[in-house]
């Protein structure tokens, strides 16, 4: 049986994402101002290319949702499904709310995103180590972790009916 989860974004990071698209938008402005006034705009389209490349990688490796099937748990992404079959999983931990995994005094962002779309990329935390986190709710993380391999966040927006469905279909 197949279960998608949705992964919802939490105010935080719809706000985080609309201020960066607000700076993209500003950017091209600034950049046909400057054209129409007959100045140099080699930097501001720099800057502008660079965020531009930087909003369209962060759309495509932003977490859509989350498969759970009989075979094992998938992130779904625009481009392709990052697979964790069961064999691979250890155990699975929700985070504690109150604890948060995301806030400032615990984890450090060691390369990804860190708020336009969600906390996408690679993190460091006290008692997890380094994992590789696909967190668009920082209140609704859980800790996928495996066998072999670093452990893997993740969100989803029910998280309620998350575990139960592990726990039934695909623990050892």
């Amino acid at each position: 049986m197949k279960t998608i989860y949705e992964c919802s974004q939490s105010k935080v990071i719809k706000w985080f994402t609309a201020i960066f698209f607000l700076i993209i938008i500003g950017s091209v402005l600034l950049v046909i101002y400057q054209a129409s006034r007959g100045m140099d705009p080699t930097e501001p389209i720099l800057v502008t290319a660079l965020l531009l490349i930087v909003s369209v990688s962060c759309f495509f490796i932003f977490p859509l949702y989350i498969v759970a099937d009989d075979e094992g748990i998938g992130v779904r992404m625009l481009l392709r499904t990052m697979r964790i079959p069961y064999e691979n999983i250890d155990h699975i931990e929700r985070v504690d709310e109150d604890n948060s995994l995301f806030c400032f005094t615990k984890a450090i962002r060691l390369f990804g995103v860190g708020g336009v779309f969600g906390l996408i990329g690679w993190f460091r935390a006290k008692g997890v180590g380094t994992f590789l986190s696909f967190v668009t709710d920082t209140k609704k993380v859980f800790l996928i972790y495996r066998v072999k391999g670093r452990p893997i966040a993740i969100s989803v927006s029910e998280p309620d009916e998350f575990i139960p469905y592990y726990m039934k279909g695909g623990s050892k």
